[in-house]
């Protein structure tokens, strides 16, 4: 087996093995990166992916990516580990252990001070593999799934419309005041902002939203439409999920519930600030009724349990997932610390 960097035309191939490789437990779906593989790695501005290849065959992949952030209120430089899958033949000789020393050699050689990862709960096999391998949980974020199930009323409070870049300045700002002193955010400036929203597939100036009362802006949201970067495709569902969505339907929570076969529309919010959580719940309205209307059927965003972000969400049908955040420190003298965490909807 040898570990090389993918190549372009690695991508068909990506593609057919990753549908070989569906996730989770109670609800197990196929997920693929659509209509390029390399697509979900552009949201980052440094990034690599990884493939394991026997003779001339991909057996695995794995990325990663690289980004500043502040880490106990000091700038850092920090990877990022995803997108990691073996094909089930070969699972249990090693290939997911070398993928990750790689991508671990790597960002050490960049100079990284610390590494994080981001497991689902309930993924008991990865949880205790990574903490074989030197990776503590420090954190366990909450992922709201909001349900798109009908138009929901926009509170009248000032006016909406999507961003201009003369705009990126003060959104710059809003942002950075909201998330200050959390674990893992990257400032960002007006230059940054521009560079994600240019480089990021699916996602443009118009998916970052503002909110402006007498003149000033107040909230700004973006909605990262995954339906066009990934293919989610439920393969099938526990009997615990399966009576679950018997209820809701038949409780008229939700007008319907995924099966086997079923294609799942997703949307991730990101690039998110408010000055008060009463001046977000507009933005959050307003982007369920762009995704009623594009066939979107959930939209994700991620928190810390008592985040102020989580009132803006109030009136939805929501299920919450936890999301657990391991971090391996590579520079001793910065530690991790206990503010609270941000987690930007990208790294889902």
């Amino acid at each position: 087996m040898r570990i090389r960097e993918a190549l372009l035309n690695d991508n068909h191939e990506l593609q057919a093995l990753q549908a070989r490789c569906p996730q989770g437990t109670t609800l197990v779906v196929s997920t693929v990166n659509r209509p390029d593989f390399f697509a979900r790695v552009k949201a980052y501005e440094t990034s690599r992916v990884l493939v394991a290849c026997e003779d001339d065959r991909i057996i695995g992949s794995a990325a990663c990516a690289l980004r500043k952030a502040d880490v106990n209120d000091q700038p850092a430089l920090v990877g990022y580990l995803f997108q990691a899958f073996v094909a089930p033949e070969q699972r249990r000789k090693g290939v997911a252990s070398q993928l990750l020393r790689e991508r671990e050699n790597y960002l050490a050689a960049q100079g990284v001070d610390l590494i994080y990862t981001l497991i689902m709960d309930g993924n008991i096999p990865s949880m205790k593999y990574v903490e074989t391998q030197g990776y503590e949980l420090k954190r366990s974020a909450v992922m709201p799934g909001l349900a798109v199930k009908q138009e929901m009323e926009v509170p009248p409070v000032g006016t909406i419309r999507p961003a201009n870049v003369s705009d990126l300045e003060a959104v710059s700002e809003l942002m950075n005041d909201t998330w200050e002193g959390s674990q893992l955010y990257e400032p960002v400036s007006s230059t940054s902002l521009d560079g994600f929203i240019a480089r990021t597939p699916a996602f443009s100036v118009d998916n970052l939203l503002i909110l402006e009362v007498d003149g000033t802006i107040q909230s700004c949201l973006g909605f990262w439409d995954w339906s066009q970067v990934m293919e989610v495709k439920v393969l099938a569902l526990s009997w615990r999920m399966k009576l679950t969505g018997w209820l809701l339907v038949t409780g008229r929570v939700l007008p319907n519930f995924p099966g086997a076969g079923d294609i799942l529309n997703q949307m991730m919010l990101t690039t998110i600030g408010f000055t008060e959580p009463h001046h977000l719940a507009p933005l959050v309205r307003r982007v369920n009724n762009l995704a009623l209307d594009r066939g979107i059927q959930q939209i994700f965003c991620i928190c810390e349990r008592d985040h102020a972000f989580l009132k803006s969400t109030r009136g939805f049908t929501k299920v919450d997932t936890t999301i657990h955040v391991y971090i391996k420190s590579l520079n001793p003298a910065l530690q991790f610390g206990q503010q609270p965490v941000y987690v930007d909807g990208i790294d889902m």
